[in-house]
């Protein structure tokens, strides 16, 4: 069995437009279950060293606030917070771990939308982004064996939480290269700040998606270099089907399909979340 962690970074809603976050990003931390008491065993370490307690009984890695030095970690030096996310990627990769990242640019998939299917449809990225990932992951599953397992946990993101657990179901049924043989039926949603191992995927899709704002004209960030590097071991890379999940959203956003509507509807209005 294989625990999939699952988070967003750049999330807008249906907002395309959102200037200070322009790509949105799906990342999944892909963790075998014989890993995982000692994984998050590690990274408590790592936080314990870098910021001894007492700490908030709220106290979270969340990434944007740690590279950007707000909320809890205002008090603490540059330095001292990327030692932390240094050591956090190096966890990681000694424990071997794999992480699979879509990244979308917003506007690039709004022309796609009002092309494919009209001026008055509205979809949220992560409807886009999850089945691509999914695929993926399912992928990576069978390759470990024909009868290996995972499960999807992801962060209580109240805007999607319908929306992913109806895709779950719709693909695990669908027939075709984008069903999911080798997931379990039910993913699970918890709070983040409850969860080491789901606060270290929000890291590495904070990381994948400023690269991928790079890549469409967004200047480096002193604070951000070598991070991607840190990153770089730990990608999986395979086929998306990216025919195929077009093929699937327009069909289902004929028929009312999970979280593909016109604007207004279940996906909920446009709004910047956690600003993740």
């Amino acid at each position: 069995m294989y625990l999939i962690y699952i988070d967003e970074s750049g999330n807008s809603g249906t907002n395309l437009q959102n200037p200070q976050q322009p790509v949105f990003a799906l990342g999944a931390l892909i963790i075998p279950e014989s890993r995982w008491q000692r994984l998050e065993s590690d990274l408590e370490k790592a936080v314990e060293k870098n910021f001894p307690g007492p700490r908030p009984d709220n106290f979270e890695v969340h990434a944007k606030e740690l590279i950007s030095g707000d909320n809890y970690f205002k008090s603490f030096t540059i330095p001292q917070r990327l030692a932390l996310r240094d050591d956090w990627l190096d966890i990681a990769a000694a424990h071997e771990l794999k992480f699979v990242c879509r990244a979308i640019t917003k506007k690039r998939l709004q022309r796609w939308i009002h092309h494919s299917m009209g001026a008055g449809v509205a979809l949220n990225p992560h409807v886009v982004a999850f089945p691509l990932v999914a695929r993926v992951l399912d992928n990576y599953l069978r390759d470990q064996g024909p009868h290996t397992l995972g499960i999807f946990i992801s962060d209580e993101n109240k805007e999607i939480v319908r929306d992913v657990e109806k895709a779950i179901r719709a693909l695990r049924v669908i027939e075709g290269d984008l069903r999911l043989g080798q997931i379990v039926e039910k993913g699970f949603f918890i709070d983040s700040a409850k969860s080491l191992p789901l606060q270290l995927c929000d890291l590495c899709t904070y990381i994948a998606r400023k690269r991928e704002e790079m890549k469409i004209g967004r200047p480096e960030r002193s604070i951000d270099r070598g991070a991607y590097e840190k990153l770089e071991p730990l990608l999986h890379r395979g086929n998306e089907s990216l025919l195929d999940v077009i093929s699937w959203l327009k069909e289902g956003q004929k028929k009312g399909r999970p979280g593909e509507s016109s604007t207004g509807s279940a996906n909920g209005p446009a709004h910047s979340g956690r600003h993740k």
